[in-house]
């Protein structure tokens, strides 16, 4: 496993906190459990540092977030780039988001912060951050779960008050970006769409078709689901030519956004007021992102993380409170919300749920596995990835198909 000693924490540490600081002592262990990460080594860190000038000592509680142990892994995320992309998402995005908001003088009860602290990164041991990453690569993020965030449960999934909260917040991420880009276009192209540019697929044409047919494998022994088997084999050979070539889906005008790509349960940290009230959230992990539709993420986080019956009860209302969101934000950035009305954002949807077929389906694999199924990450390869499909699994797969096919987008 990846590991960081004093000198990295000393080198990671300086640039923001002072380059007098010391460490005096660390302790270091594994974050998460299987299955609560695959794109990356995440560490507890405790440090002890001193500050020279005044000779005082204190305690940070830290995450560092390290390279993937294994060459498959590396591959599969493309770490290389990724993890520039995620840096690139915590000193530039987040300071150019946090910026436009004080410009327009957003109160603290409307100003987003979606960020978690970051305390250092680097891509190589050089002091510059370049724009590939090597095996050295290291993000060091405040500790969530030290100032009392909480992940929710994977496999159970989140109720109403989490979700609308997710909604909320996700309406709200896309439109300052958009924002960013009506208002200052060259400043979103020097920190957005830095860090959207696109990354190498993780697999090639040939190994892309396996997985699809492990796939469909998977889904011919839930009851209910064979009769939409050529259509989700079209919709999943579809997102495989996708990756290889963005032309053939790119993004639209005007709602195009910096979408994150993997917001689901396990990336996002909840707070809570006293009476166990979600009140706050986090989003994590910004490997993946990209310049696409919002709506692929909106569609993502509903289908893979709500709590079963929960979206089917309240979709409409959830993609609603998206939408006004989204504009409520863009009102208060001074931007024109003319082209963005609830029926454009449907159209919206239209479009692009298909593309997200795939993705869902997959991903609902890891989610719904019981811990002692979900190897470490030391183990995990292709056929562990598409293991025969668990209850739960076979449940929200079965939900997910249908459902997506009688609304038409199957």
């Amino acid at each position: 496993m990846p590991q960081l000693n004093k000198h990295d924490l000393e080198a990671l540490l300086r640039p923001t906190l002072g380059q007098d600081l010391a460490v005096e002592s660390f302790t270091s262990e594994a974050l998460t459990q299987p299955g609560e990460n695959y794109g990356s080594t995440m560490l507890a860190i405790e440090v002890s540092i001193r500050e020279r000038k005044d000779d005082t000592s204190h305690n940070l509680s830290l995450v560092a977030k390290l390279v993937p142990p294994t060459e498959f892994l590396w591959k599969l995320f493309d770490s290389p780039n990724t993890f520039c992309k995620e840096i690139t998402c915590y000193t530039s995005v987040k300071m150019e988001i946090n910026k436009l908001q004080n410009e327009k003088c957003i109160p603290k009860d409307k100003y987003l912060d979606v960020f978690p602290k970051c305390y250092g990164a680097r891509t190589t041991l050089s002091e510059e951050i370049g724009d590939k990453a090597d095996k050295n690569a290291a993000i060091l993020l405040e500790n969530l779960k030290a100032a009392n965030y909480r992940l929710g449960d994977r496999r159970v999934g989140l109720d109403l008050k989490h979700v609308q909260l997710v909604v909320s917040k996700l309406g709200h991420f896309h439109a300052l970006t958009v924002a960013l880009k009506i208002l200052k276009p060259q400043i979103f192209k020097d920190t957005v769409l830095k860090a959207c540019k696109p990354h190498t697929a993780s697999f090639d044409e040939a190994e892309m078709q396996a997985n699809t047919l492990r796939l469909l494998q998977g889904l011919k022994v839930i009851p209910g689901c064979e009769i939409y088997l050529e259509k989700i084999q079209k919709a999943s050979e579809m997102s495989n030519k996708t990756q290889l070539d963005k032309s053939l889906l790119p993004p639209r005008e005007p709602y195009a956004a910096f979408s994150h790509t993997d917001l689901w349960v396990n990336n996002m940290m909840f707070c809570y007021d006293n009476e166990n009230n979600p009140v706050g959230v986090k989003f994590l992990d910004f490997q993946g992102v990209v310049y696409h539709s919002p709506v692929k993420d909106l569609l993502f986080f509903l289908y893979t993380s709500a709590a079963e019956g929960v979206r089917a009860k309240h979709h409409e209302e959830l993609i609603r409170l998206y939408h006004r969101n989204f504009i409520d934000c863009l009102k208060d950035m001074g931007c024109d919300i003319g082209p963005f009305t609830f029926q454009t954002l449907l159209d919206e949807i239209e479009e692009f749920a298909l593309s997200e077929v795939d993705h869902v389906l997959f991903m609902l694999k890891p989610i719904c596995a019981d811990k002692s199924e979900v190897p470490e990450l030391s183990g995990i390869d292709l056929e562990s990835l598409y293991q025969e499909p668990n209850e739960i699994y076979k449940r929200k797969a079965k939900e997910f198909i249908i459902d997506y096919a009688q609304r038409g987008w199957l």
